[in-house]
């Protein structure tokens, strides 16, 4: 790759200085020959095929390749399965979207991907059950979530922090955005619940004592302890028979409190289970593998009166997993067992022995919840770091088997038993669910993986499911369309978000001839990290074909400028072509500075600034249009371009900043441009612009991210601003 800074590069940034001062076009179109749509590489037919992801490892933890179909042995409920379909798949894949993309897939249809398609990137969930996390648990839960995102997660990756009670608000969303997710993680606080009994004695009753008491009925030790505390308030001047019925008495408070104790322990988990269900059911919605990691100081499983309806609701959860294609690790956040565990899930004072009993009894649910999703529990440890990356590690790589269930028994739901094992193999641990639900699919999981489609929305208006696009938490792609954000400040010092729409004009109805314009309707919002409206569009394109003329494959692009106060905002888009009736969305999240706080500050990244003609333009100005899809030739060039503010200069006015350019892909760092200073001042003082134009036909065809880092030597501070772009 060789940096350069050509004389031609002067009048995009000219261009570009235009563009900060607000005077770039709302709209620009480049209409294209429409195409005949692709063909779905998935066809669908009238029997599911039940799908389940394998991680094969060795005893080291280590994933096993090159393994076969004939070499795979899986039976349900003790009965062995053909396989229907199997295949070894890279999570994050272009690949695995497309298999897992169909809950109805014919194995026979499905084609081979092309070679060197795009890496999509892993889709990680951290579920953080607050309700059940002390305050240490919750700081070392903070501690591994910003590891993750220092030294784990890519830019490909789509990362969503959640939360049991809800807290984190309309930042629990999927995004690879760090400074979002940073804001995601600032928000979690442990939301600790207190249980109470009645009765009399001066000791608290425990979660795991009342269990105890409530089900274990031969042994007495814990109940006659409770008795005994209650009996303290009892005069010593009792005669015997009166002794013996306030004994009685005692016995059946405490009994009864134990069982309030452990219904109100229920209600709290069910509350946990109830979010982490309705997780697992939009899950469905996105493509691929997902991987969940459960974070919790855990909590009883078996909850006395309300055990049955727990566990139900358990394998309610891990079914939804499953048809999700979620798989889930548990961490219990305690780390290494100590006698200091959470009061409300601790043993009662008095010696009964080490609280180990009640230790594991907390664990139960997350070993069950990872053991039959197909992950692994980590307890009783305290390396959370190293273990989270080697679960990312180990589940790069799985193998995807589907079969046909036994039509005799799929009208009736059932839980059905799976385990698979390699044949002659037995050194090796296949990883995966441990059953599913047979039957028709809960309605809630049909809807999600079903969701709104053109054909049974041929009643609404464009304007309701252009609300519809809007209001979705997952893009429509049925009319391709891209959102890339940047923000720049202005002479005027006014801060100005562009959200600048691509919508892919080969999908694009020009009537029956191919000759007519076609027409679009556009409409935008822009919410706070809250959730409120900031600021909303909508537009109008009108589109004439090229005809005959080649295809440039830029597509369609519309710029919309909107003046933001400093804050973090998500911005969602949603364009419909009038004539075919498709609907395509796309969202994205952005942080916008805080200028007024006088440190040094950049910048969006500015990619593929390209000089159009404007033969609109009174003054003849050139007009700049930056890349959307930031996607481009092997063949050509990638010139980039940041702004920077708040730059501190010596007593002549002058600043001394250094520059540093990286080509980062997969987090490692493969090109860096030679250090440029930037101390010879600028036209406009308070926005330096530094610029670079790079070859890329040293790159490989693939993902690639742009890491530029300015140094203020005057200051003595740095900083950093990346994007990611793709070589074709």
């Amino acid at each position: 790759m060789k940096f350069n800074n050509p004389t031609t590069m002067r009048s995009v940034l000219f261009g570009l200085c235009l563009a900060a001062l607000l005077n770039l076009p709302n709209r620009s179109a480049n209409a294209q020959q429409p195409a005949k749509p692709p063909v779905d590489d998935v066809v669908r037919v009238n029997t599911e095929l039940v799908q389940t992801a394998i991680t094969v490892v060795d005893k080291n933890g280590h994933f096993v390749d090159g393994l076969d179909r004939g070499q795979f042995e899986l039976t349900v409920d003790g009965q062995r399965r053909e396989l229907s379909f199997f295949e070894r798949v890279t999570a994050g894949s272009a690949r695995e979207e497309q298999i897992t993309a169909r809950s109805y897939a014919n194995s026979e249809q499905i084609k081979t991907p092309a070679s060197g398609a795009t890496v999509r990137g892993r889709t990680i969930v951290f579920f953080i059950d607050d309700l059940h996390l002390s305050p240490d648990s919750m700081n070392r839960t903070r501690d591994v979530l910003r590891h993750f995102l220092d030294h784990e997660m890519n830019s490909r990756d789509s990362v969503a922090i959640a939360s049991a009670s809800g807290q984190i608000g309309f930042l629990q969303q999927f995004t690879n955005n760090r400074e979002v997710l940073n804001a995601a993680i600032e928000r979690l606080v442990p939301r600790p619940y207190d249980v109470h009994g009645y009765g009399q004695g001066t000791e608290k009753m425990k979660e795991f004592d009342a269990l105890v008491i409530d089900s274990t009925k031969s042994d007495t030790t814990v109940l006659n302890y409770y008795v005994g505390e209650c009996m303290t308030f009892v005069p010593p001047k009792v005669i015997p028979v009166a002794r013996a019925a306030l004994i009685r008495s005692c016995e059946s408070q405490v009994r009864n409190s134990a069982r309030t104790i452990l219904t109100q322990a229920a209600a709290v988990t069910r509350n946990t289970y109830a979010s982490l269900e309705s997780l697992m059911v939009s899950s469905a919605r996105a493509p691929g593998r997902k991987l969940t990691f459960f974070v919790s100081d855990g909590f009883l499983m078996d909850a006395g009166p309300r055990a049955p309806e727990l566990r139900e609701k358990l394998d309610k959860i891990i079914d939804s997993a499953r048809r999700a294609g979620v798989v889930v690790y548990t961490i219990d956040a305690r780390g290494l067992g100590t006698t200091g565990i959470d009061m409300t899930q601790a043993r009662a004072t008095m010696d009964f022995g080490a609280p180990v009993g009640a230790i594991e009894a907390s664990q139960d649910a997350l070993n069950a919840l990872a053991a039959d999703t197909g992950g692994r529990a980590l307890r009783n440890q305290n390396y959370f770091d190293r273990w989270v990356d080697k679960v990312l590690d180990e589940t790069s790589n799985y193998y995807l088997l589907a079969w046909r269930p036994d039509k005799e028994t799929e009208k009736t739901p059932r839980f059905r038993k799976i385990k698979v094992s390699i044949t002659g193999r037995p050194e090796l641990t296949a990883r995966a669910p441990q059953g599913y639900v047979e039957g028709p699919q809960p309605a809630a999981v049909a809807a999600a993986e079903n969701p709104k489609s053109l054909e049974n929305h041929t009643a609404e208006t464009p304007e309701g499911e252009l609300r519809d696009a809007l209001a979705d938490y997952y893009p429509s792609a049925s009319l391709p369309t891209l959102l890339s954000l940047t923000y720049l400040n202005t002479p005027k010092n006014e801060t100005v978000l562009t959200s600048s729409i691509q919508i892919a004009s080969r999908s694009l109805g020009y009537g029956d001839d191919g000759k007519q314009p076609a027409m679009i309707k556009l409409a935008g919002v822009i919410l706070t990290d809250k959730g409120k409206i900031a600021a909303s569009f909508k537009n109008q394109l009108n589109v004439n074909p090229l005809n005959d003329r080649p295809s440039d494959g830029v597509g369609i692009i519309y710029n919309q400028r909107t003046p933001m106060a400093p804050g973090i905002y998500q911005v969602r888009v949603a364009a419909r072509d009038a004539k075919s009736g498709r609907v395509g969305s796309a969202m994205q999240w952005i942080v916008i500075p805080d200028l007024g706080t006088h440190q040094l500050t950049l910048s969006s990244l500015l990619l593929g600034g390209q000089v159009l003609e404007n033969p609109k333009s009174k003054d003849d100005s050139a007009q700049v249009q930056l890349s959307v899809d930031h996607r481009f030739p092997r063949a050509g060039h990638l010139g980039y371009w940041v702004f920077v503010y708040n730059a501190k200069r010596d007593v002549s006015g002058t600043p001394n900043l250094t520059a540093r350019t990286e080509v980062l892909r997969d987090g490692r760092i493969i090109m860096t441009a030679p250090s440029r200073t930037l101390n010879n001042g600028a036209p406009d003082p308070d926005r330096i612009a530094f610029g670079q134009d790079m070859a890329l036909q040293t790159l490989a065809p693939g993902k690639y991210d742009l890491r530029v880092t300015i140094t203020d030597a005057l200051a003595g501070t740095s900083v950093t601003r990346s994007t990611d772009f793709e070589v074709r």
